[in-house]
């Protein structure tokens, strides 16, 4: 059962939630174009194809203030988006109270290659990455959460 607080956040996250998962494809697609890779739109249904070009473009480049939340979105929904490919995953919305992710955006229900109890957090992937010393790689951080999510669930 549910306190107030929790059902006000639960409510109020699953519209934001609605909100971040449809501008998901149009938004990764703008940042797959920014970064001045093509054909753009094909992230959408082959992300590991793009993940050496992004894992490049991401290496040293100087991200300004203005622009840092954006880029930690856009590597979330790309690092999510290619759990959801590589593995048959879904993106969800955790709703588990007694979870420690409890109201976040997530990836797991893997139906190929993955454990289908794992589960990540994409956006704390991509603060991860962001947050980490130069030069960033994307692959090694893509990489190691896999491994991580064969052993348990993250």
């Amino acid at each position: 059962m549910l306190t107030a607080e929790q059902e006000t956040l639960l409510q109020e996250s699953q519209q934001a939630f609605d909100a971040y998962y449809d501008a998901l494809g149009t938004s990764l697609v703008s940042f797959v174009e920014r970064l001045g890779i093509q054909p753009s739109h094909e992230v959408l249904t082959n992300a590991a194809e793009y993940l050496p070009y992004i894992d490049a473009a991401m290496r040293t480049i100087t991200i300004r203030d203005e622009s840092w939340q954006w880029v930690k979105t856009m590597l979330g929904y790309f690092v999510g988006e290619y759990f959801v490919q590589q593995h048959a995953g879904c993106w969800y919305l955790e709703t588990q109270p007694q979870s420690p992710h409890f109201c976040r955006v997530m990836v797991g229900g893997f139906e190929d290659g993955l454990p289908a109890d794992a589960a990540i957090e994409p956006e704390q992937l991509a603060l991860a990455l962001l947050a980490g010393p130069l030069p960033r790689e994307l692959s090694k951080l893509i990489d190691e959460t896999a491994t991580a999510l064969q052993r348990k669930p993250l």
